[in-house]
C-alpha cells in the first residue's frame, strides 16, 4: 500500500481563481465591459503560448501588463487561452495569453485583484519591479483608423499596489 499524496491545496485555489478571470473575459468577449469596469492583466512575456509582437517581448522580457478598457476587438476565450486584439505604438496586433501565464488580473473600479503563481512559487516580490515600465495597451473597433499615439491618448503607468491587501 502507498501513501496518499497530499492534496495540493495551493495549486487547487489557484486553477479556480483562473477560472474567475475566465468567467469575466468570456462575458467580456460576449456583451463588451460594462459600468466603470477595466482590466489590468499582467502575464509572462517568455511563457510558451503567448503571442506577443517581437518588439514588446524585448521591451518586456519577463511580464507585461495589458489594459483591457476603450480599445480591443475580437476578443476570444477558450479553456486554455484568451486572444484578444490591441494596438501597439499604433499597430493592431492580437496577443494570446495561455492562462496559465497570467501573474494578476485586476478590476480597479472594484479594487479586485488576483495574483497567480506561474511554475515556480511567487510572492510579492516578483511583482515589484520599478525598474521596468509595464506598457499600456487598449483598443477597440472604433478607434482601429485612428491610432492612440495619433489621438493624442498616452499610455500610463498603474501602480499595483494599491490593489493589494496588507
Amino acid at each position: 500500500m502507498h501513501e496518499p499524496e497530499e492534496f495540493r491545496y495551493d495549486l487547487m485555489v489557484d486553477q479556480a481563481l483562473r477560472g474567475v478571470v475566465k468567467q469575466i473575459l468570456t462575458r467580456v468577449a460576449k456583451e463588451g465591459l460594462f459600468g466603470e469596469h477595466h482590466y489590468y492583466v499582467t502575464f509572462q512575456t517568455n511563457h510558451p503560448g503567448v503571442e506577443l509582437p517581437d518588439a514588446q517581448r524585448k521591451a518586456h522580457p519577463d511580464n507585461i501588463t495589458v489594459v483591457v478598457q476603450h480599445r480591443f476587438w475580437d476578443m476570444k476565450v477558450t479553456d486554455e487561452y484568451f486572444s484578444v486584439g490591441m494596438s501597439f505604438d499604433g499597430m493592431p496586433t492580437v496577443v494570446v495569453v495561455p492562462f496559465d501565464a497570467m501573474l494578476a488580473f485586476v478590476d480597479p473600479s472594484a479594487n479586485f485583484m488576483l495574483t497567480f503563481s506561474v511554475e515556480e512559487e511567487m510572492d510579492d516580490d516578483d511583482f515589484e519591479d520599478d525598474d521596468e515600465e509595464p506598457a499600456k495597451l487598449t483598443a477597440d473597433p472604433a478607434s482601429r483608423s485612428k491610432p492612440a499615439a495619433e489621438s493624442g491618448e498616452g499610455g500610463e503607468v498603474i501602480a499595483l499596489d494599491a490593489f493589494r491587501k496588507k
